[in-house]
């Protein structure tokens, strides 16, 4: 015998709800052991399987969509295993939309950049004036003689 439940029949008074007749046999059987406990190992091989399966969900839709941070998705699944809480994230990124994000994030630049052009500069009073090239205003305001050539040059900032 593999092993045995009971050196012993238990008499009568051992159990407190006592069993009668065939669940009494049961308790008392030891076939009935034999096949209880490959049914169980079968039992925690499939729920470990189906577990294995849920944990895997990120890595598999990562893969599906064809990301850039699959790779980054399968390390954090196989992290997830010892800290639960890296698993989620791994979860997150596999199902988020990232080209909404990413138009998201280009769409906050593009409003505070248009907001930095359209505000005037401004200037505080213990910062220095900016400094005026004279040659630039000098060539803005003198008036072109009859003796120039018609090229006009361009100020230089």
């Amino acid at each position: 015998m593999l092993f045995h439940v009971y050196d012993d029949p238990k008499p009568a008074g051992y159990f407190i709800n006592e069993p009668q007749g065939f669940y009494r046999t049961m308790l008392d059987a030891d076939w009935v052991m034999y096949i209880l406990l490959p049914g169980l190992l079968i039992a925690v091989i499939i729920a470990l399987m189906y577990a294995w399966h849920l944990h895997e969900i990120p890595k598999h839709k990562a893969e599906r969509k064809k990301m850039r941070q699959a790779e980054l998705v399968s390390a954090l699944t196989a992290l997830g295993l010892f800290e639960h809480w890296v698993w989620v994230v791994a979860l997150t990124l596999a199902y988020m939309d990232w080209d909404a994000v990413d138009n998201w994030v280009i769409s906050i630049v593009q409003r505070s950049r248009d907001a930095l052009l359209q505000r005037p500069p401004v200037i505080l009073a213990d910062e220095p004036e900016p400094a005026v090239d004279m040659r630039a205003a000098d060539t803005v305001t003198r008036e072109p003689t009859p003796a120039s050539t018609p090229h006009h040059e361009e100020p230089r900032p």
